[in-house]
């Protein structure tokens, strides 16, 4: 049993462990417990036999409601990656790398319930190291997702309904993120899609979810060219699939960002009161830009100032970057 976090970008971000523990243990029965949002990462993930969300236990008797399930399902593991007390009440074994031949030893920044367990043990096999600079590093693989033929394929069929061919570079860009001030400017985004499809005969795909379908609706009525709107018509996975086959994938800091690194392609992102060494992409076809302030990154909700972080992004950076990554320039 894996117990994940709510959130679309926390959910790619786990994927790897579904990946590695059905590695580990390829005839378990898998159980899988996330937040509703999270649960679009995994719905039709064919390495799971048993999904569940969160929400199915809502208030003090859900809560009642789930330790019972749980107790039922008699899980012979848990992998909790949030931090709830559910095993603890199975007196679970303590499993971090204490004794691993790695340069520092990494613990979780709310390891604060780990005194209550009973037996420590070492990790089955260590994905997780620390570069020279003390960052977090992480391998990825783009079947991490494990996306299915039938997801793949409804991308091949729409493809085909946009007249867009394996020789046309397919550049997918998302304008949306959870918090506005983590947004570049719409405007902006038109004229660098424009630009791409003028300069560099590429197919443009806006993506989004559901609730950003409007945003990229107004952008694209502000464009010279044709580009196509896939916001709020896709599932959260088959705009993975998309993504897979892009060229290039540009967004801000959000979870179309993650879901980019998860099928491992080459993704341009903006930075502006975030830390892309916390959240950034960190494979060699990635580039990240951002500006250096006293105030970034703030990691705040709301801007101090005039929202500078993002506003002195240029489109001229943008563009260059994007022509290069998509082998075009100079």
């Amino acid at each position: 049993m894996v117990i994940g976090p709510s959130n679309v970008g926390d959910g790619v971000l786990m994927s790897p462990v579904v990946h590695e523990v059905r590695q580990a243990f390829p005839e378990a029965r898998l159980t899988l417990l996330v937040g509703e949002r999270a649960r679009a990462v995994f719905e039709s993930d064919l390495r799971i036999h048993r999904l569940v969300s969160f929400e199915e236990f809502d208030g003090l008797v859900g809560r009642l409601r789930l330790v019972r399930w749980v107790w039922r399902l008699r899980p012979d593991a848990m992998v909790d990656l949030r931090q709830t007390i559910l095993p603890l009440l199975w007196r679970p074994w303590r499993a971090l790398a204490y004794f691993w031949p790695v340069p520092r030893r990494i613990v979780h920044m709310r390891d604060r319930h780990l005194w209550r367990l009973q037996r420590q043990v070492p990790a089955m096999r260590l994905r997780q190291a620390t570069s020279d600079k003390g960052q977090a590093t992480s391998e990825w693989d783009g079947g991490s997702l494990g996306l299915t033929n039938e997801e793949i394929a409804s991308v091949e069929r729409l493809m085909k309904t946009w007249a867009v061919d394996g020789q046309t570079p397919l550049v997918v860009i998302s304008p949306g993120a959870r918090s506005h001030i983590k947004r570049w400017y719409p405007e902006r985004l038109a004229s660098m899609a424009d630009r791409l499809i003028e300069e560099c005969r590429a197919a443009v795909v806006f993506t989004g979810e559901p609730d950003e379908a409007a945003l990229v609706t107004d952008l694209l009525k502000t464009m010279r060219h044709r580009a196509h709107n896939a916001a709020g018509r896709l599932t959260l996975r088959q705009t993975a699939a998309l993504m897979q086959r892009a060229r290039l994938v540009m967004t801000n800091d959000s979870a179309a960002l993650h879901l980019a690194c998860a099928v491992d392609v080459p993704v341009l992102a903006l930075f502006g009161p975030t830390d892309p060494r916390k959240y950034g992409p960190t494979g060699p076809r990635d580039r990240v830009i951002r500006r250096r302030l006293v105030c970034a990154p703030c990691e705040q909700p709301l801007c101090r100032f005039h929202h500078e972080c993002m506003r002195f992004i240029s489109e001229h950076e943008v563009y260059a970057a994007a022509k290069d990554l998509l082998g075009q320039g100079t």
